[in-house]
């Protein structure tokens, strides 16, 4: 799934265990479960326009992509400041990608190859926070049926359905921080 996907679902998560009176075990189970979530929604991904390759030539891949990064600026505009652990940990998989790509840009893997016997052309050669999530979500029943789903990465009319995910899951934050403010416990 895309980043505000992931930060929505961290704000949710931290959001539902608010009005937990221990605050160490909620910011353990906001962890625990915000990073967990990465893996989950990644398995749902492949469901949703969410191509592995980047296509700068495609006016719908690009359009795309900017809606994508409008709508991460703005969540971690409004909800950074409230809900930071919850989607800090829910985005920590993704820093697996700024290490692969990062490595390339700055000619690491190059420097790797050339330089240091013994390592290969990147050290950082797949994404290994991801490797785990998915060993983890494949190995464990009934996650391990989420493999069986469509895949339609490539197929921009499925963009929809990540946005529909978002209005969802934005109303459930609604509902959850309404709950709160009313004193009502979620959990």
């Amino acid at each position: 799934m895309q980043a505000p996907t992931h930060i929505l679902t961290g704000s949710i998560i931290s959001e539902a265990f608010k009005p937990m009176k221990n605050r160490k075990l909620a910011f353990a189970l906001v962890a625990v479960f915000a990073f967990l979530s990465h893996g989950l929604l990644d398995k749902f991904a492949k469901m949703t326009y969410h191509r592995p390759d980047a296509d700068f030539n495609d006016p719908v891949w690009v359009g795309y992509h900017i809606g994508v990064l409008v709508a991460t600026i703005l969540f971690f505009r409004w909800w950074w400041k409230d809900y930071k652990w919850g989607i800090f940990f829910a985005l920590l998989p993704d820093f697996d990608w700024v290490i692969v790509h990062g490595q390339n840009l700055l000619g690491i893997a190059y420097y790797a190859k050339t330089r240091v016997p013994g390592i290969s052309r990147h050290f950082y050669d797949t994404g290994y926070i991801h490797s785990t999530l998915h060993y983890l979500y494949d190995t464990i029943w009934p996650f391990y049926y989420l493999n069986d789903l469509p895949d339609y990465r490539y197929e921009p009319i499925t963009a929809v359905g990540e946005v529909l995910l978002l209005v969802l899951l934005y109303l459930l934050l609604r509902a959850i921080k309404r709950r709160n403010v009313t004193k009502t416990p979620l959990i």
